[in-house]
């Protein structure tokens, strides 16, 4: 009998524990201005609790769930893999979705997912289902060059991608669909190369809007802080993803024996510079980090962290609060749980950060002016 009272006691006070210190609302900061007010009234899940998945709220257990599930997950088929060749003869790729019926002349709008450190098409398949279900929309991942199954036909590799890669990609989409508004959004490492695009190009961005998920801000200092755990095993992975696996194209370049010794994430992206085309790591940082551009951006921007993240730490977040909020048009969501990417909710875990996304992308889309608009769209209001 004192083994049930116990049992009783432990379930209670774990309820309490639960729903008094795991669930919380998220934290909001953003600029001012109807545009932010009318967002944010449009997607409730920016002003409810968001309640972690009961039985792995913990942010280590969340993030092996996640890449547990990565690994068992079936293959996604796309509707189109396309391969873009690049003004310096590299080749990035295109993985279409949702595309079959869509048409030049369609306004609809086209969500570009951009995915993450050392990952392709099949990591991001998650957020592409999700869109394709809630939205109807057509979604296209912009795939780096070296990622995946694409040829490097070039010796040369960035992890967080090239800028200039993307633009090309992105006006061919738009050039492929110029009537559709073009919304992206950043898994990671994506957001990474999200937010340097939007920086470099400020009111010239191709971008309708954007969202950020789990993005690290200044990469020469948050690489270092990345869990050692962690850290080792990143290292270690983008060694076999890159170095091993493009060793015949990769290997003749100065610098590359350096890189493969490296032994954790920090010390290979420090050492990367001269396979990525730069002279020293100065230039390297100066050309890819998204903290040095951010504060450029203006495109309607939604960025998300989490707290107990153990890779994009919170240190992170804490030394760039102070100019997020005098981002044009932007939104910075903080929440106590959800660790990387990972965001699960509900006791079937699914992702809070996917609906999230989806719950923006509306609430944006209501506001585009009627002619980036579809004619029968009703969802949020006219500014």
């Amino acid at each position: 009998m004192l083994s049930v009272y116990l049992v009783l006691f432990l379930i209670i006070a774990f309820l309490f524990y639960y729903f008094l210190d795991v669930a919380e609302k998220p934290v909001l900061q953003f600029s001012e201005g109807e545009f932010v007010r009318r967002v944010i009234t449009n997607c409730p899940r920016l002003t409810r609790k968001y309640f972690p998945t009961f039985w792995c709220f913990n942010n280590h257990l969340m993030l092996a769930l996640l890449l547990f599930r990565e690994h068992r997950s079936k293959f996604f088929h796309y509707d189109k893999l396309e391969h873009l060749k690049m003004k310096d003869g590299g080749v990035t790729g295109l993985a279409w979705s949702n595309i079959k019926e869509k048409k030049k002349t369609d306004s609809d709008p086209i969500a570009i997912v951009f995915h993450t450190i050392s990952g392709d098409e099949q990591d991001v398949k998650s957020i592409v289902k999700v869109i394709r279900a809630q939205l109807k929309w057509a979604s296209v991942v912009c795939i780096r060059r070296g990622h995946g199954n694409l040829p490097l036909s070039k010796p040369q590799i960035n992890t967080m991608g090239s800028s200039s890669d993307l633009k090309e990609q992105l006006l061919y989409i738009k050039k492929k669909f110029p009537n559709s508004p073009l919304f992206g959004v950043g898994i990671s490492a994506g957001s990474g190369l999200l937010a340097r695009y939007l920086g470099e190009s400020g009111t010239k961005s191709l971008l309708d809007a954007a969202v950020a998920i789990s993005p690290a801000y200044d990469i020469e200092k948050a690489f270092h802080r990345v869990h050692p755990v962690y850290s080792k095993i990143m290292g270690q992975r983008l060694i076999n993803y890159f170095l091993k696996r493009h060793y015949e194209t990769l290997s003749s370049l100065g610098g590359f024996q350096e890189v493969l010794e490296s032994k954790t994430l920090g010390e290979f992206q420090d050492r990367l510079h001269r396979l990525s085309g730069f002279d020293d790591k100065e230039e390297y940082y100066r050309h890819s980090n998204p903290a040095l551009v951010m504060q450029n951006i203006r495109t309607p921007i939604m960025i998300l962290n989490a707290k107990d993240d153990p890779i994009c730490v919170n240190q992170n977040v804490l030394e760039n609060l102070h100019w997020l909020e005098n981002l044009p048009n932007s939104i910075h969501v903080y929440t106590k749980r959800g660790s990387h990417i990972a965001y699960y909710e509900g006791w079937k875990a699914i992702s809070w950060s996917d609906h999230l996304v989806c719950e923006y992308f509306k609430a944006v889309q209501g506001q585009l002016p009627k002619n980036k608009k579809k004619s029968k769209t009703k969802t949020g209001k006219k500014r």
